[in-house]
This record gives structure tokens, C-alpha cells and sequence, in this order.
């Protein structure tokens, strides 16, 4: 992320609460978390996370891995394991009675869903922000080109240079509210990460802790207590990704508008 020193304090503090901790099926919450895209600083590196195909955006290979492969753990941890028909009566070993102890519902879910919802809704208000923003350039810039002299010739319209230095002037301005919007949702992600990441640090903990296990009946009893948890971990993570993306397109949008403007205007010339 951008405000290094604020991630990686996250960061740290999700580790430590789970050192050690790997989903034996495959990557941990954590793994995935920090395979997440940055939230760009620039509208250019904001274009960087795209694949741009005639104007639409699609997200580029990396950030299509992270989905796919959250899109799967989650789906496999759905799946119900079977309980054993023998075996409940083997009484538990030492080591899996401290196991067992490490395994169990997150138990404030409901702050940290205040907290996501208060930060979505900040989100929210600031893109309608941005939006209004850009919609009062739009007027701006219609009105910039609506007071172009005319060439004196039989069209009688502006020069296409004309044009395109008002539209190029225009354009750099939309990249610079890019920029200014960017830095100013730094710090609600950095809200929104430190409200996950216990849960993450909670869900990770517990799938590893669950993996652990050599009975086979306290295995099958509480897999939907641990695989659960690991579940609700891989959701936060796609919840953040999904924060990034949201605000990373729209920045990435002012690139694909400048670019469409260099094409068009590449040899404009003047009266």
C-alpha cells in the first residue's frame, strides 16, 4: 500500500496473532490478503491493474488469480465433512485438547460489521464526491469548447488544435483529481484493514488449529466451526480487494480517457 508504514503495522499485527498459521488445503486468508493489489497512488499505476479492451476495464492477470482462487477456498470449505462411524468414544489426547481450545466461533463479529458498514458507507459518500466532481469538469469543459473561436473558412468550426489543447487541459485535470481522491481513501482502507484483521488473524488460527487434529470424530464435529471461520477469513480478503477495485477503475478511467484523446487528436492541426 501506498502509506507503507500503516499496512505493514497491519500486516504485522495479523501475523503475529498467527504465527505459524497455513491452510493445509492451500493458501491461508493472510496469503491471500497480501497478494491483493495496492490501492495505486497515481492514476497511471491505477490503469496498471487493468486490462483495457477498446475502453473497457477488466482486471489485469494478478488480480484475477486472487479472485479465483478465493472463489474456490471458499467453495471447498463449504463442503460438509463426513463423521466417522467409529471412534467417538476414543477419548482425546493431550494435544488435541489444547487444539480443540483453539477452536471456536469469532466472537465480535458484530463490531466488526459496524465498523466495515461505517467505513462502506465513508466510501460511498466519498465516490459520490468524486463523481460530482467530475460532473461539474464535464460542465467545464463544454463550456471551454463552446467558446472556441471559429476558424474563417467554409466550416466555420474551431481548430482541431484548439480543441485538443482544451480537451488535454481538461484531461490533466481529471488525472489530478485522481491523484487527490487516491490519497484521500488511503486512510479509510487502512480503517478497513485493521476492522478485518482479527478476523482474518481468528480464521486462519482456527483452520490451522482444526488441520492439526488426529481424532477423527472431533475432526468431523467442529469442521464447520473451523472451515467456517477460515471461510468468513477469505470473504474479508475479498472485501478489501473489492474496496480497491472499486476506487482503482475510476482512477484507471481519466487514463482511458486521455489515451481515446491522443488517438483522436494525434494530428490535429490548426486553421
Amino acid at each position: 500500500m501506498r502509506t507503507k508504514p500503516a499496512y505493514v503495522l497491519v500486516c504485522a499485527f495479523v501475523l503475529c496473532s498467527a504465527v505459524g498459521v497455513a491452510a493445509a488445503a492451500g493458501s491461508s486468508a493472510q496469503d491471500w490478503l497480501s497478494r491483493v493489489p495496492p490501492l495505486p497512488a497515481t492514476a497511471e499505476s491505477a490503469y496498471a491493474q487493468w486490462v483495457d479492451v477498446s475502453g473497457g476495464l477488466t482486471p489485469n492477470a494478478a488480480s484475477d488469480k486472487v479472485t479465483e482462487s478465493i472463489e474456490a477456498e471458499a467453495l471447498s470449505l463449504e463442503r460438509a465433512v463426513p463423521m466417522p462411524s467409529s471412534g467417538s468414544h476414543v477419548a482425546l489426547s493431550a494435544r488435541d485438547r489444547a487444539l480443540v481450545e483453539k477452536i471456536d466461533i469469532f466472537s465480535d463479529t458484530g463490531a466488526v460489521q459496524q465498523k466495515v458498514h461505517a467505513i462502506r458507507t465513508e466510501q460511498s459518500a466519498l465516490l459520490q464526491k468524486w463523481h460530482a466532481e467530475l460532473n461539474s469538469l464535464e460542465q467545464r469543459r463544454i463550456r471551454a469548447r463552446g467558446a472556441l473561436p471559429a476558424c474563417h473558412n467554409d466550416a466555420g468550426t474551431p481548430s482541431q488544435a484548439s480543441i485538443r489543447d482544451v480537451e488535454e487541459s481538461f484531461s490533466k485535470e481529471k488525472l489530478e483529481i485522481a491523484v487527490r481522491y487516491l490519497a484521500a481513501f488511503q486512510p479509510q482502507l487502512d480503517k478497513l484493514l485493521t476492522a478485518v484483521s482479527p478476523r482474518i488473524a481468528h480464521g486462519d488460527a482456527t483452520l490451522s488449529a482444526w488441520n492439526e487434529l488426529s481424532n477423527p470424530f472431533k475432526k468431523a464435529q467442529l469442521a464447520p466451526v473451523a472451515r467456517g471461520a477460515e471461510r468468513e477469513a477469505l470473504l474479508d480478503v475479498a472485501l478489501i480487494q473489492r474496496y480497491i477495485q472499486d476506487i482503482s477503475k475510476l482512477a484507471a478511467r481519466s487514463i482511458v480517457e486521455r489515451n481515446a484523446l491522443q488517438r483522436v487528436y494525434a494530428n490535429a492541426k490548426g486553421c
